[in-house]
């Protein structure tokens, strides 16, 4: 499992990398920014993608740089800052998403039908597991 998992995200980092120049980490949290809140803490984000502190606020550094985030001050705590993609951001998220998801298409295709539905069970139930 975690020689599959690695080796996945090798593949879909080549892509974010040749793609935007982007590492790992800066690509985990554009696509954390992405989902469905609109707004994040850098804590929402260590807890979505199980990154440490350090790596998450580097990556946010970077892309701010970029643009592609918009940090904003809490009113009620000035100690937490909330974080949102930008337009910028978006559009980079949005070029590289069919890129990723044909990258991991095309090794899915190498998979029967049945070993599809299985993995794809299988991985909602870890899913599950990790989440409780």
């Amino acid at each position: 499992m975690i020689r599959a998992a690695t080796a996945l995200g090798r593949i879909t980092s080549r892509v974010h990398k040749r793609e935007q120049g982007l590492t790992s980490p800066e690509f985990a949290v554009l696509l954390a920014l992405g989902g469905e809140s609109a707004k994040l803490t850098s804590s929402d984000i260590v807890e979505l993608t199980a990154m440490d502190k350090t790596k998450v606020s580097r990556a946010v550094a970077a892309l701010d740089q970029r643009g592609w985030v918009m940090r904003e001050r809490a009113t009620s705590d000035r100690r937490f800052e909330y974080l949102t993609l930008t337009e910028a951001g978006g559009v980079a998220l949005g070029h590289l998403m069919p890129k990723i998801f044909e990258a991991e298409t095309a090794v899915l295709k190498g998979l029967s039908e049945e070993e599809r539905n299985g993995l794809e069970a299988g991985l909602t139930g870890l899913d599950r597991a990790i989440s409780h």
